[in-house]
């Protein structure tokens, strides 16, 4: 059995603090004013943690399944289907009954053909795409585990690089793609308008990345840890490069704040390289750091982490309607504060239906997609 990274423990719950400061990122366009440096902090430097996900799933991965080791694919399906295929179709059905609550008509699943549309695209709420392409990459392991075999034969340095530089052209190219949905028959305008949600090869890259700090984990993380000062150079210039980009578009080009978001985030050659220096510096930084209130924190965070992730957007759709039925004007504090009230709320509500879990078995399989041991 694979002794257990707590390096990649804490680097999950720090990616999860992320998450919330994305979707945290709406409420700082409801100021008056918006902060320009706070929405870039929640909106901008929050995005390293979707595609951090995806190097600690490719961690996981190649940690059980080493290149070249023989794959039940029908076993290894079954078991990670249902470890998150499960959660995944629990949560998009209860995203679907609150927001037709909430907002009656908003969600056209009433229909079979409506519900699959849905569930295959990942569209019961924003947040629940990334299980799309995570079940897509589990779909497509056996194929990733014959690239990582093929980049050792032709040299790790050797196959990394060609393949930041070919993850770099493949993401401009479906980013900049030059046509619209429109353009193509009525049949490929989903797979066009949702490519965002369902292709795996946009994460590739960062899932090679926790492949190889499986395959080469006492190397890796020596590595990293070795070179704490220039992963924090490297960290540090990826922080000045996106944010350069940023603050160049908003004064001198007038980009408004959601222009601004969708042109620098994770996929774009700033947030990509960004991203992959975060990657690296945290890895370094909990490598290095002893036991203390941060850790263990980040430590709780993490333990908590898969619950807080599928829980938290009806915790802000609630801090948006309460704000609204009383009239809260959002402010820079405010949207702080209600940062920290997202995050309280969310980790309650993960210990309250962990512990409830323990003790209803269906409830248990629907949240986690394994069955209570007796």
């Amino acid at each position: 059995m694979t002794q257990r990274n707590y390096t990649i423990d804490k680097l999950r719950g720090i990616c999860m603090l992320g998450v919330l400061g994305i979707h945290t990122g709406s409420l700082a366009l409801m100021c008056q004013n918006p902060n320009p440096h706070l929405y870039m902090l929640l909106e901008i430097l929050s995005r390293y943690s979707v595609p951090a996900f995806f190097f600690i799933s490719g961690y996981g991965l190649f940690c059980q399944y080493k290149p070249g080791c023989d794959l039940d694919y029908r076993q290894f399906i079954k078991k990670r289907f249902q470890s998150s295929g499960v959660p995944y179709l629990s949560w998009s059905l209860f995203y679907m009954v609150y927001f037709s609550t909430v907002v009656p008509g908003c969600i056209p699943w009433f229909s079979p053909l409506g519900l699959l549309h849905l569930l295959f695209w990942g569209l019961a709420c924003y947040h629940l795409y990334f299980m799309i392409i995570l079940l897509w990459f589990y779909a497509f392991f056996p194929l990733f585990q014959k690239l990582m075999a093929t980049m050792q034969s032709i040299g790790l340095k050797t196959g990394f690089a060609l393949l930041f530089v070919l993850q770099m052209l493949f993401n401009y190219w479906t980013m900049h793609p030059g046509i619209t949905a429109q353009q193509l028959p009525l049949v490929l305008q989903d797979f066009f308008t949702y490519r965002l949600n369902y292709l795996p090869l946009h994460y590739l890259f960062i899932f090679m990345l926790g492949g190889l700090a499986a395959i080469k984990e006492k190397e890796f993380f020596q590595a990293v840890t070795a070179k704490f000062k220039s992963v924090t150079v490297l960290y540090i210039l990826s922080i000045a490069y996106i944010c350069g980009s940023y603050y160049y578009y908003y004064y001198k080009h007038g980009y408004d704040l959601i222009s601004l978001t969708n042109t620098f985030q994770q996929l774009s050659p700033q947030g990509f390289i960004y991203t992959i220096a975060s990657i690296l510096f945290f890895c370094a930084l909990f490598s290095r750091l002893q036991a203390n209130i941060f850790t263990k924190a980040v430590d709780f965070i993490s333990a908590n982490s898969m619950l807080v992730y599928f829980c938290h957007p009806f915790w802000l759709s609630m801090i948006e309607r309460t704000s609204h039925h009383f009239g809260i004007v959002m402010t820079t504090k405010r949207v702080i504060a209600a940062y920290l009230v997202l995050l309280a709320l969310s980790l309650i509500t993960s210990v309250i239906l962990t512990k409830l879990s323990k003790y209803i078995a269906p409830l248990h399989y629907l949240l986690m997609g394994k069955k209570l041991k007796k």
